[in-house]
């Protein structure tokens, strides 16, 4: 279980990794078909080690797609992958040109990264089929989403594996999961609020999961 590739100490460390703090030489790499090569930080992987991680993996991104289009068979465990480093690289960018104007320290580089990894491990099977079309055929009523189901399946995670992490970390990436929806936290204007449209952007939709 787990990622399937041995660190790659070969490869030295770009200005962007030094920059945001992260050495590649202390993360795991693993290629992506899109990205290339990416690497995946210590405290990502004890999220991504968990069987609850690891079950994205036989969920497929596009549901029933791949009956009809062979090709449309990655799965969400890839595209978390995905939007855990285009959140990493979206962040880190921002912090590299307006990092001290802006105060984004590693904390908040951190954090914005593991809302892109777990934004979707609250997914059912078959995608978005589950929450929009199967549970409201056999719940009345039921307002499930996954990415309230995220949040909660967080704090399992969290607890089930006793992952060390920053509780206030852990709680803004489930707010930066919840961003785009109206029964949203509030956020104070000290907290960055640009950040939390990297991830989840409810005001046009332009962001690294989409």
């Amino acid at each position: 279980m787990g990622v399937f590739s041995n660190v790659d100490v070969s490869m030295p460390p770009s200005y962007d990794d030094f920059v945001s703090g992260q050495d590649p030489r202390f993360c795991k790499h693993v290629h992506d078909n899109v990205h290339g090569n990416i690497y995946l930080d210590p405290l990502s992987l004890k999220f991504i080690d968990t069987e609850q991680f690891q079950r994205l993996r036989e969920l497929k991104q596009l549901g029933f797609t791949h009956m009809v289009y062979p090709g449309a068979v990655h799965s969400r465990f890839e595209h978390s992958l995905g939007v855990y480093w285009l959140a990493g690289q979206c962040v880190n960018k921002i912090k590299t040109y307006q990092g001290v104007e802006l105060g984004i320290d590693r904390f908040d580089v951190q954090t914005v990264k593991l809302a892109g990894l777990l934004h979707d491990v609250g997914h059912g099977p078959f995608s978005h089929l589950f929450e929009r079309e199967f549970l409201p055929q056999v719940i009345s009523g039921c307002d499930w989403t996954h990415e309230q189901m995220s949040v909660n399946m967080i704090d399992y995670i969290v607890d089930e594996h006793r992952i060390d992490v920053d509780s206030q970390m852990i709680r803004r990436v489930k707010d930066m999961i919840l961003s785009s929806f109206e029964f949203a936290p509030p956020r104070s204007s000290s907290e960055k609020s640009f950040l939390y449209d990297i991830v989840a952007n409810g005001r046009n939709g332009i962001d690294v999961d989409k």
